[in-house]
């Protein structure tokens, strides 16, 4: 019986399904970035639109960062009124603020950065985007038309580092504001608790001496049972506040996951365009001199920042052991925390 006989794949054979194997990667690869970076930029506008906020809390009136910050006591009220005897009993009231209350800065430090690290990154974006049509402009044919295809899936693989950070920034400025507004919440339900409170504790301070202090001890339970009512509510706000958090976690943790598959886009973009550079051009019909730019540096080297601003050139690639170029440190990991630098 005879067998078909299999011919050995020539060279060029080999060469044109690895091009196009390395040509399905690319285009796939452009599609995840691109649709990264658009579910990025929806994620920033979620937060800074504090969709993420339950029902409840969306319905307050909003608090600042400066909220946080406030030392004032509503049960100072009690002292000024001659009942300060009451204040040990009903101090829980004012538990939930030792715990929310914290520096402002502690907010707005780390957003300042991580917003700082979003415009840098978006300016790196905009001068390669903007110098790659005068860097290629003596370029023709197929090595101009792949260099550009891939500068501008750089740019949008850029641009997502940008909007990440931008978005960690929103998300720590939104959660602060959020804690400050709970609050200004917890504070005015204390202040309405012990507005009831003092008239029922004033009365019996005045009836005092005709009942030998029986009216001051009927008093006591009538208004620590106020407190408890008023702590329950207090509970309800803090109950809305955690489940707004974790709302806020998932839409963080969306934006790290998208931002790991514009990282590895990036890492095969540039996998592919380093190592096929030189004979790409070279099958294109133009010098890998002409290719290699007028100074002889690979124009696919990893994008930098010009230094023309007056401040020294930025480059996104790093020299840690186990990174390549074309990778980029995540702007958001172990560093976001909801309500940073509010838990004194």
């Amino acid at each position: 019986m005879n067998t078909p006989t299999t011919h050995p794949r020539t060279a060029e054979e080999l060469d044109g399904s690895r091009e196009a194997q390395a040509i399905g990667e690319v285009e796939q690869t452009v599609l995840q970035i691109s649709a990264a970076l658009a579910e990025l930029r929806l994620t920033r506008d979620a937060i800074g639109n504090k969709e993420w906020l339950s029902a409840d809390l969306a319905g307050e009136p909003s608090g600042s960062l400066d909220q946080l910050g406030s030392t004032t006591s509503p049960l100072s009220t009690l002292s000024s009124a001659g009942c300060d005897f009451l204040t040990p009993m009903i101090s829980f009231l004012e538990e939930p603020l030792g715990r929310l209350r914290g520096e402002p800065e502690g907010v707005s430090g780390p957003a300042g950065q991580h917003d700082a690290a979003a415009r840098d990154a978006g300016a790196v974006a905009e001068d390669f985007g903007s110098s790659v049509e005068s860097e290629t402009s003596e370029w023709a044919g197929a090595a101009k038309d792949d260099y550009l295809g891939t500068a501008t899936q750089l740019v949008d693989g850029v641009l997502s580092i940008a909007e990440t950070a931008g978005t960690n920034a929103k998300a720590m400025i939104a959660a602060g504001e959020v804690v400050a507004q709970v609050v200004g919440i917890v504070t005015q339900l204390i202040t309405e608790a012990v507005a009831t409170i003092v008239p029922i504790m004033t009365r019996a301070i005045a009836a005092a001496p005709a009942t030998f202090g029986a009216s001051i001890a009927q008093a006591i339970p009538e208004c620590v049972a106020i407190a408890v009512d008023y702590a329950g509510r207090i509970a309800g706000k803090l109950g809305e506040l955690i489940a707004s958090g974790e709302n806020l976690v998932t839409l963080i943790e969306g934006a790290v996951g998208v931002l790991k598959v514009v990282r590895e886009g990036l890492t095969v973009i540039g996998d592919l365009a380093g190592g096929d550079s030189a004979s790409s051009a070279s099958a294109a019909g133009t010098p890998v001199s002409t290719v290699s730019g007028q100074d002889g540096v690979d124009p696919l080297r990893p994008l930098e920042r010009e230094a023309s601003r007056g401040e020294p050139a930025k480059s996104l690639e790093t020299d840690e052991p186990g990174r390549g170029p074309g990778e980029f440190d995540d702007p958001l990991e172990g560093e976001w925390k909801p309500v940073g630098g509010v838990d004194s």
